[in-house]
């Protein structure tokens, strides 16, 4: 039984009312707790006046003092926060070929609709994400019609490929049909589909709901997961609703968000963290290599970049 039960929160409407509750999920253990609330403190930072929040923490091992510390955020702006307990034991069996970038905690999202038995709809938000605007127009979208809504991966093609299907989304926002899992019995059929596909299931969770829901996504514009994997690229697009941090450096996060971190009750961590990227930052200006695609790399010296054919 999931551990909280919830009220029920309006229907899968393709209109906003002010006084519908906007559901969102997030997934974190201890080691993603202070990035988790610096993306929370980004949501209340962003939100209209009008906008109602409820929050729903997967709790994959987060601490106590942690626990404390999130739901301080309350002071940033009124909404709820609930901590959701997960069975941790029904991911077992669940791959893991890149246990040293994610976590188990990533195949939460699949159950989400049976530990919020009562909520029909919700976002579902990756802990290295910031938000810069209100998420009112993205929970409004009419997916009535479809288990989730997505944005295209910034290495769709590549994934394309590898799965041998027409589009690849990116899952760390998830726009959810909670009703509609449930009517499909999704949680009590996709582990048995996952012990079959585990070799495909490289990406995990990502690949599992690329795979099983293939032609059935709701496909949203990139304002509402903009990929970023260099600090500069975030300029790319002034218009970005959330600015998703996929790099593997999650200082990342830290560096561009300030003086957001300031408003968490980790801005002594993430002070530390800010000023460890400041000076990776003014270092690679000096010498930095890094690869541009599968064919070239790019060298900079002492401030001048050169192309260099990686083979």
């Amino acid at each position: 039984m999931p551990a909280i039960q919830t009220q029920n929160n309006g229907n899968n409407s393709a209109f906003y009312t002010s006084n519908q509750t906007i559901n969102i999920c997030y997934s974190s253990d201890k080691n993603y707790a202070k990035y988790l609330s610096l993306s929370l403190a980004s949501v209340l930072l962003a939100k209209n006046p009008e906008d109602n929040i409820h929050f729903y923490i997967l709790d994959g091992g987060i601490k106590s003092k942690d626990k404390e510390k999130i739901l301080s955020l309350k002071n940033i702006a009124d909404c709820r926060i609930s901590f959701v307990s997960v069975d941790t034991d029904k991911f077992n069996s669940c791959p893991m070929h890149n246990s040293k970038r994610l976590t188990i905690a990533s195949y939460y999202r699949l159950v989400i609709s049976d530990l919020l038995p009562e909520v029909e709809k919700i976002i579902y938000l990756d802990c290295d994400m910031e938000i810069k605007h209100s998420l009112s127009e993205l929970f409004s979208t009419d997916i009535s019609q479809n288990p989730l809504a997505m944005v295209k991966d910034a290495a769709s093609e590549k994934h394309k490929k590898r799965l041998n299907i027409d589009e690849y989304f990116n899952a760390g926002m998830l726009l959810m049909n909670l009703n509609y899992l449930r009517k499909i019995n999704f949680t009590h059929k996709i582990f048995d589909w996952i012990n079959v596909h585990q070799d495909e299931l490289k990406l995990h969770d990502q690949d599992v709901l690329n795979l099983y829901f293939a032609g059935k996504i709701k496909k949203l514009d990139e304002i509402w997961n903009f990929q970023c994997k260099e600090l500069t690229s975030v300029k790319t697009l002034p218009n970005a609703c959330i600015i998703h941090y996929v790099a593997r450096d999650k200082r990342d996060f830290v560096y561009n968000s300030f003086p957001l971190f300031l408003k968490t009750p980790y801005k002594k961590d993430f002070s530390i963290l800010y000023t460890l990227r400041l000076l990776k930052a003014a270092g690679q200006k000096f010498f930095r290599l890094r690869n541009l695609n599968d064919e070239k790399k790019e060298l900079t010296l002492i401030g001048l970049k050169f192309t260099l054919n990686r083979k």
